[in-house]
């Protein structure tokens, strides 16, 4: 039989971590948003500036664990929502200044990011412990499969590159630094070099 019961690993023990310390950063910026409105209107910039620091690189850390610890395809639908909420919510707090609908749906925005990590979350710690066939797994893995993590490795690769450099680019010389559509190279060239690594190792 090629069915066991398998312990959660180390890769799905390390999501859970950064999913946790995700949402407690979400419930900071919750905390940062209503201190500037009820207590201090310059505990706003302290708002504004920390969700560059958790923002895409905790999400970005967490598609690395999944597509590493081979869960990827168990939560790809969480992980696209996350970065898709991400992007709403800077959308609507830099429009929501000009637009007032916009940016009324900033805090519903990150109500949502909470709701679909939770559910990643959930997913990841109910996977831990339970009977897996490797035979099923094998097979579910194809060119199409590879072809997708490869893309989003890609993509993620970029946008981590792109926010390392434009931060450096601020630091040294006061100006955002970068080569534009990084992620989207990154994204093709991961694509194609992913499956063909893979079969030339087998």
């Amino acid at each position: 039989m090629n069915e066991t019961m398998s312990r959660r690993p180390l890769l799905q023990n390390t999501y859970i971590g950064l999913g946790f310390i995700f949402l407690v950063c979400l419930l900071i910026q919750f905390l940062l948003a209503g201190l500037s409105i009820f207590k201090d209107p310059a505990t706003w910039a302290a708002h504004r500036n920390f969700v560059h620091l958790f923002g895409y690189t905790l999400p970005i850390l967490m598609i690395i664990c999944s597509m590493m610890g081979r869960f990827f395809g168990l939560i790809y639908k969480e992980l696209l929502a996350i970065f898709l909420l991400i992007f709403l919510m800077y959308l609507t707090a830099n429009s929501g200044w000009k637009v007032g609908w916009l940016g009324a749906l900033h805090p519903v925005v990150g109500l949502l990011l909470m709701c679909v990590t939770g559910v990643g979350l959930v997913k990841v710690y109910k996977r831990g412990g339970q009977k897996t066939d490797k035979k099923v797994e094998n097979k579910k893995r194809g060119l199409i499969s590879l072809v997708l993590i490869g893309a989003v490795g890609g993509f993620v690769a970029g946008l981590l590159l792109s926010n390392i450099v434009g931060g450096i680019g601020v630091i040294l010389f006061e100006k955002a630094i970068g080569v534009q559509f990084l992620p989207i190279y990154l994204a093709v060239i991961s694509s194609i070099m992913v499956p063909v690594l893979k079969y030339r190792r087998e």
